[in-house]
């Protein structure tokens, strides 16, 4: 299977109930909040149109989704309104956000002293939050400290060289796409 990333705008409850299986329905049914039944209508409503509807989805022990499709791994995120779904051959992961908000205002939340400069430096706060969720997610087994735990050591023309507890060099890709900020780790 090649990578691919798939974006598209959340259609609306009606829209996407009427297109969705059964099993989908079932699923979101106890979500008490109209956008999160949206959300995942929307990127289930993905997976299925890729990879077929009989392709099974359910998550991990840590609550990450799968499907039980031979070496197809994905990994989902979601933004006002915005759904991704990055299909890949081996574990990935990707994180999208809204450009316009203030990451400057929380970076001490995220960032260590170190990647505060970097990040000013090139003006990436966004970049270089949605390259520590892509890595939170790409871990898939929780409990990490942004700051103490995620490492960005370098930036180079949209790539990052990032570590998770000290681990291996880890590349994230990171971009701005019109009023998205968009990374993966493919």
């Amino acid at each position: 299977m090649a990578n691919r990333l798939v974006i598209e705008p959340i259609a609306s409850e009606e829209v996407l109930r009427s297109g969705a299986m059964a099993k989908d329905l079932d699923f979101v049914e106890p979500f008490a909040n109209a956008d999160r039944r949206c959300e995942v209508l929307a990127w289930r409503a993905i997976v299925r149109r890729e990879l077929g509807h009989d392709v099974g989805i359910f998550y991990d022990e840590y609550g990450a989704p799968k499907v039980d499709k031979p070496d197809t791994y994905i990994s989902v995120s979601h933004s006002k309104g915005i759904v991704a779904v990055l299909f890949a051959n081996r574990p990935c992961a990707v994180d999208i956000e809204q450009a316009n908000r203030d990451f400057r205002r929380v970076a001490n939340r995220y960032l260590s002293q170190v990647e505060q400069a970097l990040a000013e430096q090139y003006d990436i706060f966004a970049e270089m939050w949605c390259a520590k969720e892509a890595l939170y997610k790409y871990y898939k087994k929780g409990r990490l400290d942004l700051v103490k735990h995620i490492s960005i050591s370098e930036y180079d023309k949209g790539v990052f060289r990032c570590s998770i507890l000290g681990s291996e060099p880890i590349e994230v890709s990171a971009r701005r796409d019109g009023d998205l900020v968009i990374a993966v780790i493919d």
